[in-house]
């Protein structure tokens, strides 16, 4: 009897190596994007043992079978660090969203079978994101965050810092086995855009954990074609001089992206008296953001829950912190940091302050064509939250809970807002002009306001130059008289200048609104006679 029971014993421990050598011993896997996403993505992982791993890749699902992957990718680097043997592939000519799939396979086996989507290269794809950071002490929290990626299924995440405490190999370890929730149990992986925070020793850190080719920590990623421009920047450097020219360059050279959005991890203004202002931000970022164009701004380190109107700087006295509220120029700032890092009090609102509070929470954020929508995600019993279909992943899960203060529970950024071009740039933006559509034909339409304010966003727009004047193109079809009027957002008349005996034929005539304020309008051009609307403009005066 103890001879059988020794011969089950060596063969089940005998069944268990052999099982466990058909496994790749890898770990901790991550996907980051950087560059452009709709053609590159970086695999990392954890080479626990084993040797001469190799990646192996299709768009096709072969499973755990090595042999039927048509592309494989050895290494491109590898960095002992933070406790873990980190290997990095360097995904590149990959097609535009599209679902790879995707094993590693090393001297004791092969692993799970693992895939993701890359990104959309046009803007008529809508997109998921979900942005939020510091998640340093608090696991369950952080686990509870992490769960809700996997069931959300975003196209990638912003994280803005401080993964861990004290930047230690065994916290980094923990963390790493945290973030493997956010694989989906069929093998989804969501890529993330990773920020430097203060409690990373240095911009080492993010090479070493995640593959960051850039040393300085700060980049900008293009997801959608001209849908999206994300800035990573770096708050732990100084936020002028090189990062900052790096910065406009930027900013002046992807005018053509539709939205743009910044994270980075100290707040400009956090909500808490707990941290200090930052007031290089404010100066050196803040403006450019104005100038720009940036629509949303997402900053953590602070630890509360905060939302604000759309502000930009001014550094007189009508300014509360050096910022004011302006629906036209304003960038929304979101915040300030809540994944798993222990929570202060929201004690320190400004006027512009929307909605403010304390729980753990990450931003989930809907980005189209025509709006940005903004929820705020609280975290906690992610056990019970559904998952979303793929094919319906802008749909609220059974059992998520999106936070509700007074001010509604979704901030919505229309695509009215543009940037405020350079006075170098107003040529260039005059040129818009020509390059419009045709003039509306068609039924006459009534005089209201409200009628003509329909599609706002999606009207041509105008800069005036810097003394007032802006030219305006428009097509007369009979013989009337033209009026051109220049409305302001709450739907009020502030200029009307009108153009007598108007005969059929193309006209570019000066409008002077030099005694305008600085701020977006709408101009309509009407055929007062037969009161027909004969063009539209969106107008920047600055």
């Amino acid at each position: 009897m103890v001879r059988n029971k020794t011969r089950f014993f060596l063969l089940i421990l005998a069944l268990c190596c052999f099982s466990s050598a058909l496994w790749a011993k890898v770990e901790r896997l991550r996907l980051m994007w950087y560059d452009d996403p709709a053609t590159q993505a970086v695999v990392g992982w954890d080479q626990v043992s084993g040797s001469d791993p190799v990646l192996l890749l299709d768009n096709a699902d072969h499973g755990t079978q090595a042999e039927g992957y048509a592309f494989s990718f050895n290494p491109d680097v590898v960095h002992d660090a933070k406790g873990m043997h980190n290997h990095f592939v360097h995904l590149r000519g990959l097609r535009p969203n599209t679902t790879y799939y995707f094993v590693i396979k090393d001297s004791e086996g092969v692993s799970m079978r693992y895939y993701f989507t890359t990104a959309p290269d046009n803007a008529g794809e809508r997109l998921s994101i979900i942005a939020g950071g510091d998640s340093r002490n608090n696991r369950d929290a952080r686990r509870d965050a992490n769960l809700l990626v996997a069931k959300l299924k975003p196209h990638c995440v912003l994280f803005g810092g401080d993964y861990t405490l004290d930047d230690l190999p065994d916290q980094w370890v923990r963390w790493m086995d945290d973030w493997q929730l956010t694989i989906a149990d069929d093998g989804r992986m969501t890529p993330i855009v990773p920020t430097r925070g203060n409690h990373e020793e240095s911009n080492r850190t993010l090479v070493d954990v995640f593959g960051s080719p850039y040393q300085h920590a700060y980049f900008g990623t293009t997801i959608g074609g001209d849908l999206l421009r994300v800035y990573t920047l770096n708050t732990m450097l100084p936020a002028g001089a090189e990062q900052r020219d790096w910065l406009e360059r930027d900013l002046r050279s992807n005018q053509n992206v539709r939205w743009k959005i910044a994270q980075y991890h100290h707040p400009m203004r956090p909500h808490t008296t707990k941290k200090w202002e930052k007031n290089d931000l404010v100066v050196h970022w803040a403006p450019l953001f104005e100038r720009y164009g940036v629509d949303l701004a997402v900053e953590c380190d602070a630890h509360v829950v905060k939302a604000t109107w759309p502000i930009r700087p001014s550094f007189g006295s009508e300014g509360d912190g050096g910022f004011v509220r302006d629906d036209l120029a304003g960038t929304v700032y979101i915040g300030e940091g809540c994944w798993g890092a222990p929570l202060r009090i929201a004690d320190d609102n400004k006027t512009w302050t929307r909605a403010s509070g304390s729980f753990n929470q990450f931003h989930w954020i809907f980005i189209d064509k025509y709006k940005i929508e903004i929820r705020f995600v609280k975290t906690d019993g992610a056990a019970t939250v559904a998952s979303v279909d793929l094919n319906d992943r802008f749909s609220i899960p059974r059992g998520l809970s999106v936070w509700s203060p007074p001010n509604g529970d979704v901030i919505t950024i229309p695509y009215f807002r543009q940037p405020m071009q350079p006075e170098d740039d107003m040529l260039a933006a005059r040129a818009v002009i020509d390059q419009a559509p045709a003039p509306q034909k068609g039924p006459a339409l009534q005089p209201a306001i409200t009628d003509e304010l329909a599609d706002w966003d999606i009207s041509p727009q105008l800069v005036a130059d810097p003394h007032g004047e802006v030219k305006v193109k428009y097509t007369v079809v009979q013989h009337c008289d033209v009026v051109v009027r220049v409305v302001n957002l709450d739907k009020r008349e502030v200029f009307r200048k009108e153009f007598k005996h108007q005969r059929p034929g193309e006209y570019l005539k000066s409008v002077w609104l030099d005694k305008l304020p600085r701020g977006r309008y709408l101009i309509i051009i009407k055929d007062a006679t037969n009161r027909r609307l004969l063009r539209r403009f969106r107008l920047i005066k600055r």
